[in-house]
């Protein structure tokens, strides 16, 4: 009997340490940090300790929670924990909201995509009239410039390679939003570059992919189809315009880590990816135009914002692009078909940018918008119907 008690007094005093052990492991994982932090790789700005005011306490418990579930100690390693044993032992997504695990390791990013995919966030007449009215304008005000304006429609992952999507994921209508908004801006006359159709030529014959497997963006191979497309059409304008062809460059592939839909599951180490270097074979003559000659956004980085170059003495006509994060890998290869070469990001608008239009007085304006983010034009659109 003594000795049940005596045992049951250890297991009550095991349990009561294992308590505490845990109770302050979270503290002092924040103090000293005995276990390596894993960066959070959510695509989101994580919630931050709110200030207490007194004066103001009603928001400041749900405030506080947000910001506990946040930050709390071992966060991201239980995170990556959870999303290991659902790809490595499951073979499903850890978080389905995000992130579709399609054939042959390809991921797929959910938002912004799937729904456009699936064809269930068709664009209302409403917006579809602010575009005709917004472009309507655009129209009128490049052509008094005597601008030659594109608009370049980036095509998603979904898109270009769909056998790689489970077999549930499936198209639930034949109109995309995509092909809602070429036809408003064809309808009144816009020259409209549809990247969907010469990626898809492109795929059965270049030996490669034209998007990475763990990211939704196109690779290098991809982005200089791209480019060549929306060269190949400018010069029917422009027939002078030097348009580089693969010969120009040695290219070559490398392996390397997971791309962002990696990220999302903590899996970049996991997953090797591959993408191409493209070396140019002739001599580059560009020089970079630094600092940014323009202010620069307060939400905007210095280093996102804006890439110029220029050749000099060149009589070749001036450049200008308005782009998203599909146009990061695809500036270099414009920059030497043109006399000045000015690419902005301008966080997801798409808008006309005057100042930009009258620093830079360009012979031709390019806007490349991902197919993805096409409600973002519609929410930014300057002239209402």
């Amino acid at each position: 009997m003594n000795i049940m008690k005596r045992r049951n007094k250890i297991s009550s005093f095991f349990s009561i340490g294992i308590f505490f052990i845990l109770l302050f492991s979270a503290f002092l994982q924040k103090q000293f940090h005995f276990l390596a932090e894993i960066p959070n790789k959510e695509n989101r700005r994580l919630s931050e300790l709110p200030a207490f005011n007194l004066n103001y306490l009603d928001p400041f418990p749900l405030a506080y929670e947000s910001y506990y579930n946040d930050q709390f100690a071992f966060r991201n390693q239980i995170i990556k924990l959870y999303a290991d044993i659902n790809l490595n032992l499951f073979k499903i997504s850890p978080f389905p909201d995000q992130v579709i695990i399609g054939k042959r390791g390809h991921l797929f990013l959910v938002p912004n995509e799937l729904a456009n995919y699936q064809r269930t966030n068709l664009l209302s007449q409403s917006d579809l009239d602010k575009l005709r009215s917004d472009f309507i304008h655009r129209k009128k005000y490049f052509e008094q410039k005597g601008i030659d304006y594109y608009v370049a429609v980036a095509p998603s992952k979904y898109t270009i390679y769909p056998e790689f999507l489970p077999g549930e994921v499936m198209k639930l209508d034949t109109v995309c939003r995509a092909d809602q908004f070429i036809g408003v801006l064809k309808s009144i006359g816009i020259q409209v570059i549809d990247l969907r159709t010469s990626l898809r030529a492109a795929k059965d014959t270049v030996p490669g992919l034209l998007f990475l497997k763990t990211d939704n963006h196109w690779n290098e191979l991809g982005a200089f189809i791209a480019y060549q497309d929306i060269m190949n059409q400018i010069s029917r304008k422009h027939p002078g315009l030097p348009v580089l062809r693969s010969r120009d460059f040695e290219i070559k592939e490398e392996t390397c880590k997971g791309g962002d839909i990696a990220s999302i599951l903590n899996w970049q180490q996991n997953d090797i990816d591959v993408h191409y270097t493209f070396t140019p074979r002739y001599t580059i003559r560009t020089t970079e135009i630094t600092p940014c000659p323009y202010p620069i956004p307060k939400d905007i980085g210095d280093g996102h914002y804006y890439s110029g170059y220029y050749i000099e003495n060149s009589t070749l006509p001036k450049f200008l692009m308005i782009h998203d994060s599909f146009g990061r890998i695809i500036l270099p290869y414009f920059r030497d078909s043109f006399s000045r070469t000015a690419f902005v990001w301008d966080h997801w608008q798409y808008k006309i940018n005057e100042n930009l239009v009258e620093g830079e007085k360009p012979a031709v304006y390019v806007i490349l918008c991902f197919e993805g983010l096409l409600n973002s034009v519609v929410n930014n659109c300057e002239i209402k119907k």
